[in-house]
């Protein structure tokens, strides 16, 4: 591990489970390494499925940032208290 990786602890939310997941890793990983090791089994143990979303506690669609690193997050000031949530897709009104 290079010296200048820091870890950081992150909060990961289910919306569809309602399970939080609580883990620490490095200020390098992407915001999609985020996703999926939050959804690994020694998580949230869930599958990744079409329509699901990454976005901030706050309601901020994370798509265009699943690149970004942690610290490209912070210094971007986006998402600053690191907790997250998946959300499932959204279903049309049953008539």
């Amino acid at each position: 591990m290079a010296p200048d990786n820091h870890q950081m602890e992150v909060q990961v939310k289910s919306l569809k489970t309602g399970e939080t997941a609580k883990f620490k890793i490095n200020d390098s990983a992407t915001l999609q390494m985020v996703w999926d090791t939050a959804l690994g089994k020694d998580q949230l143990n869930e599958t990744r499925n079409a329509g699901d979303t990454f976005r901030c506690v706050k309601g901020q669609d994370l798509t265009a940032f699943l690149s970004h690193t942690l610290a490209q997050l912070a210094k971007e000031k986006v998402c600053e208290d690191r907790h997250f949530e998946i959300k499932g897709p959204s279903g049309g009104a049953i008539a």
